[in-house]
């Protein structure tokens, strides 16, 4: 049989198109799939092993290859395959018996079909609602996807189907452009829009789930996907309430929320995490030396494991004035500036998840973990660890040894203080080639000042220029969303810190619960950081000290602020790492003056002469104990205590959250 026929032959069946074929209603976008997988397949065209014509040995069972007995079932096949419904008496084909038979049927079948696809790519498409499509990637979808085509007697923007019917209120809103009396709504409407709105949240989480189960999650681009001009991406087998066009819309807002500002280039994120998950770790000593003759044998393996630490994170909000957000999105719907054009369920997603995007990426920075006070409104930055956390992790389990030597850094010294950071590095390192230090973003622009005022006002910052510093502004990595008080800083290897999760875009997978005049909406996710490859575990500071660092992946400052002699306060804007000395008297701390309440403070002690205290009084009153340090590097962290007040807005009562001005204890080592 012919190589050609043995494949085209196999293509066809793999995708499951004889039954469809023998309908005669393979689509243009069909063919062209079976043409592309041939491709793929068999690394040539179809074309071109058609013209070449060559026998396949491998594909011929009996002697002859034109002339083998196809089986009955091949024959059924061939025959469906064949079967055209335009094609009818004497014109009709037969059932082929033979390879040859087969081979000549073919020739026919295909030709008729490669003008069935010149055909339709001259066809335009129709301006009606349309129920399936069959994954057209042109700027005439896109007109239907992004809502701009008018609204039908029954569909918006024309898409037909279910989610897209008019006649329901919250449709209406999208149509008509003003908003719907929530008062004269019946209790089978108020409970439509809650089924519909979980109904299509689940949907969205559900397409995000599959497109990341198909690595094709980083293929979105919300640029290209606006423009009509997005790679192709299979559209088959959608549920009918939804349908195609709605499904695209599900992929553009994933796209969106993949398009804001984000820190995973720099922290990537890994999925499919669950809390204290523990992954093994392997560092190998020296082996190689010179030959000697013998059982002699060097080296050894250390095993570790890092924990990955991933909390639970929510987000409940309940409106207390659902006429409020209607209005709210009238005003966006009569702008007319957006590119894409929302429903309300659709926006009202898009509301939420623009704010809570906005607190992941800096909660994936600076978060840490805080036991949630009983109040309405506990910090965002408290909910999940962030990468600050997971370096300072590393140092409190004895992997890391930060440079001690090297505190807090200023506008005038930083050039200087990252340079000597570097070269420290470059003296336990062989090399340092891949490695990057990353620092503050708020703080770039002290050191170009400063690299300027140090190496010319006309530096450009690039090229190879062996008399500067190897730390030159290209070469640090900038991180974003840490506060302007911090001034932590590391090298590693890019990719070494990730962020984790369990489940993909699971922040966006909204609820509505009962009630209406009092509208809940929530969502549960899963969020932490963690070190991949740290170094080994010491089980004494003194041996992480005599290591001298040599097996550490991950370098790191002690950006701490020293205070002076008898100080009573520290100052939350000057830093949020503080460093105590040798008093001449007894002190003790009794404040943390201009506090946030959305930042850990942490209480280093430096000396035991007349060591600073904190008494269980006062503003400390509600640490577990007093905190009397006994050794240089005993530690107590400490965050703002909160309660709940009420404030009078437009005549109501509404309850907020504030700090009282008092600490809580997070932890002490």
């Amino acid at each position: 049989m012919k190589k050609w026929l043995n494949r085209i032959i196999a293509v066809i069946k793999d995708r499951n198109l004889l039954a469809k074929a023998k309908e005669g209603k393979l689509s243009a976008d069909e063919q062209k799939q079976i043409w592309r997988e041939y491709e793929t397949r068999y690394g040539s065209t179809f074309q071109a092993d058609r013209e070449a014509d060559e026998d396949d040995d491998e594909g011929t069972t009996n002697a002859g290859a034109d002339d083998f007995l196809l089986s009955e079932q091949e024959q059924q096949e061939l025959f469906q395959f064949l079967q055209d419904d335009e094609t009818e008496g004497d014109d009709a084909p037969s059932v082929p018996k033979t390879g040859k038979e087969a081979n000549n049927a073919l020739k026919k079948k295909i030709v008729s079909q490669q003008k069935t696809i010149e055909r339709l790519a001259v066809v335009p498409e129709t301006d009606l609602p349309v129920a399936t499509v069959t994954g057209r990637d042109n700027m005439q979808t896109m007109t239907f996807v992004m809502g701009h085509t008018p609204h039908t007697k029954t569909h918006l923007f024309g898409i037909d189907c279910a989610f897209m019917q008019r006649g329901k209120w919250w449709n209406e809103i999208t149509a008509n452009r003003k908003e719907v009396e929530i008062r004269d709504l019946g209790p089978d409407e108020i409970m439509s829009f809650r089924r519909e709105f979980n109904m299509y949240s689940d949907a969205l989480a559900k397409r995000s789930q599959t497109l990341a189960s198909r690595n094709a999650l980083a293929m979105l681009d919300y640029g290209k996907m606006i423009a009509g001009t997005a790679p192709f991406t299979e559209y088959t087998g959608l549920d009918a309430k939804f349908g195609e066009y709605t499904v695209r819309r599900q992929d553009i807002i994933l796209a969106y929320f993949r398009s804001l500002p984000s820190v995973q280039s720099i922290f990537p994120v890994q999925s499919n995490v669950r809390n204290k998950e523990v992954v093994p770790t392997v560092s190998f000593g020296e082996l190689s030396q010179g030959w000697r003759d013998g059982e002699i044998f060097k080296g050894n393996v250390k095993f570790a494991a890092e924990i990955y630490w991933v909390n639970d994170v929510m987000f409940k909000y309940r409106f207390n004035d659902m006429i409020a957000l209607q209005k709210r999105y009238v005003m966006d719907l009569s702008k007319g500036s957006s590119p894409f054009q929302w429903t309300f369920i659709e926006w009202v997603i898009m509301y939420f998840g623009l704010q809570l995007n906005s607190e992941l990426q800096r909660r994936r920075v600076t978060g840490v973990r805080v036991p949630q006070q009983n109040v309405v409104a506990n910090p965002a930055m408290f909910a999940a660890d962030g990468v600050l956390r997971a370096i300072e992790r590393t140092e409190e389990e004895l992997k890391v040894l930060p440079f001690e030597d090297m505190g807090a850094y200023t506008e005038s010294t930083i050039v200087d203080y990252f340079e000597t950071m570097w070269d420290k590095v470059d003296d336990i390192l062989p090399n340092m080639d891949g490695v990057r230090l990353f620092a503050n973003a708020k703080h770039k622009k002290w050191y170009l000042r400063n690299f300027r005022e140090k190496y010319g006002d006309n530096t450009d910052f690039s090229g190879v220029r062996s008399d500067l510093i190897d730390v030159n502004p290209e070469q640090i990595q900038w991180v974003p969303n840490m506060p302007n008080n911090c001034f932590k800083i590391w090298i590693t290897y890019p990719g070494n810190i990730e962020n984790l999760e369990y489940v993909p875009n699971e922040m966006y997978a909204f609820k509505f619960h009962e009630g209406f005049e009092d509208v809940k909406v929530l969502s549960r996710w899963m969020e932490g950081a963690v070190v991949q490859k740290v170094g080994i575990q010491y089980p004494t500071r003194a041996e992480l000290q005599a290591s001298e660092r040599k097996n550490q992946w991950l370098f790191t400052n002690f950006p701490a602020s020293t205070l002076a002699d008898g100080a009573t306060t520290v100052d939350g804007h000057e830093n949020t790492v503080f460093l105590t000395g040798s008093n001449a008297a007894a002190t003790a701390l009794t404040d943390i003056e201009n506090a946030s309440s959305e930042v850990i403070y942490k209480i280093i002690c430096g000396s035991t002469t007349n060591a600073t205290t904190i008494a269980k009084s006062g503003n400390f009153a509600g640490i577990t104990a007093a905190w009397t340090p006994a050794a240089v590097g005993q530690f107590i962290k400490l965050y703002a205590e909160l309660e709940d007040y009420t404030l009078v807005v437009d005549g109501q009562n509404v309850t907020a959250t504030r700090a009282t001005g008092k600490f809580l204890e997070l932890s002490r080592g």
